[in-house]
């Protein structure tokens, strides 16, 4: 006769199986949704003789009304040259004017996004409707979680794109790395401090061989890329182990040292202090 606790751990990993499948499949949806989109938006500027940078410029103004440049710049996100092109491809295809400063739609314009994307909203409408209040609300409750997630790690990913500039010297230096390079390796230093980070890869990212990376980098940072590395791993070990209760063989582990002892070592040679006296003294 086969124990209890053997039925139950069976149904347990069904269970903790089928939620994984669950979750799989819905995952793949979203992806396929967001696929479908882009392939919609494309469609979509195609039809209208526009580029697919476009479309936001369009947007903002269907639903926030006339703005100015600077304004949609703002709320787009984008400096203000990038809108410029913009505007100019909206005005001469008929779909935007200028008055006084601000930038409108014209009754052309708003005649072909209805007849572009009130189909959808149609549709979907008709779609949600057919399903009971307590589902929708439950999906309204995972779409504005799944939200702020996505804000907080795009905040994360904008804070990658500031820190790491601050340690070059000059990327214009005769010899060095171009900025674009120097910018790529940076953030993929910064987003890969918790695992190897072999010089090949990071030559890669500047498209250079290993030889002339090496130089090139050291040319623009003065540092050497090992040297660059270790300093960006510090650096996150002082944020976890100031800001953080995580023992410091998880934050070895995190910061890419892979044992306590190698980031005692390198973190007293940074510092002049061990890890655990740093955490004491309540520094940071």
């Amino acid at each position: 006769m086969k124990p209890a606790g053997t039925d139950r751990r069976r149904a347990g990993s069904a269970a903790t199986a089928a939620t994984a499948a669950a979750i799989a499949r819905l995952g793949a949806g979203v992806v396929a949704f967001q696929d479908e989109s882009s392939a919609f938006d494309d469609a979509a500027a195609r039809v209208l003789a526009l580029d697919r940078s476009d479309l936001p410029c369009m947007t903002r103004l269907l639903f926030a009304g006339p703005a100015s440049i600077e304004e949609l710049a703002a709320a787009l996100d984008r400096p203000r040259r990038a809108i410029l092109p913009s505007i100019d491809r909206l005005e001469r295809a008929g779909y935007a004017r200028r008055a006084g400063g601000t930038i409108d739609l014209t009754s052309h314009a708003r005649e072909w996004i209805a007849r572009i994307w009130s189909p959808l909203q149609i549709e979907g409408a008709r779609l949600l409707a057919s399903y009971p209040r307590r589902d929708l609300e439950l999906l309204s409750g995972f779409m504005a979680r799944a939200r702020a997630i996505q804000t907080r790690h795009a905040d994360t990913l904008r804070g990658w794109l500031e820190q790491p500039a601050a340690l070059a010297r000059s990327p214009h230096l005769r010899g060095g790395l171009s900025p674009a390079a120097l910018r790529r390796v940076e953030v993929y230093v910064q987003a890969g401090l918790d695992r190897p980070l072999p010089l090949a890869d990071l030559a890669a990212r500047a498209g250079l061989s290993v030889f002339h990376f090496a130089r090139a980098f050291r040319v623009s940072t003065g540092l050497t890329a090992r040297a660059f590395v270790e300093t960006r791993r510090i650096a996150r070990a002082r944020q976890l182990i100031a800001g953080t209760t995580q023992p410091l063989a998880t934050i070895a582990v995190d910061t890419g040292f892979g044992s306590q002892s190698r980031l005692t070592t390198a973190f007293k040679r940074a510092t002049g202090f061990t890890p655990a006296a740093w955490r004491r003294s309540g520094r940071r």
